[in-house]
């Protein structure tokens, strides 16, 4: 079974970057709800070659239509289609007990332009599971991560060259 996902995944190019890995990659990070948009704003993407951050503390709601979901973001000054357009990557950040109905609106755009999602969620190890938001994740990206704490996300985009 490993060796057949292994082959699948090698042959899956509908996510692949089309340029030469010596080209910048643009990466969104974008987060959602309360302490995930704390995070995409505290997080230093000015110093970060090809990073921006977007912040989307507010949701219009479970199952909101993409319609609403474009207005919420608009109401909190993102225009959401124009911020992931050119975006080569979308790290998904939210942290345990944040309202992550965005993430699926978010998904489709990413999908619509073939752009790849990773999920991070941050859970304090401490914390128990946050089971509806780790599923609403994991249903919106191509990676989810669980992080500890708020620095992995940093420390990832460095690791990727940002």
């Amino acid at each position: 079974m490993l060796v057949t996902s292994t082959a699948y995944l090698a042959s899956d190019t509908s996510h692949r970057i089309d340029h030469p890995n010596s080209s910048p990659r643009h990466i969104r990070v974008v987060g959602i709800g309360i302490k995930g948009a704390d995070s995409a704003q505290t997080l230093n993407a000015a110093q970060m070659r090809h990073v921006r951050s977007v912040s989307l503390p507010a949701s219009a709601g479970p199952g909101a239509s993409m319609e609403a979901t474009l207005q919420c973001a608009r109401d909190q000054g993102v225009d959401l289609t124009s911020e992931l357009r050119d975006a080569d990557l979308i790290f998904l950040v939210a942290h345990a007990g944040d309202d992550v109905s965005m993430a699926p609106a978010i998904k489709q755009l990413a999908r619509q332009q073939n752009v790849s999602i990773t999920g991070v969620l941050v859970q304090d190890r401490s914390a128990a599971q946050d089971a509806a938001s780790l599923e609403v994740l994991r249903a919106s990206s191509d990676m989810l991560i669980i992080a500890s704490d708020n620095d992995y996300v940093e420390d990832m985009l460095q690791e990727l060259g940002a």
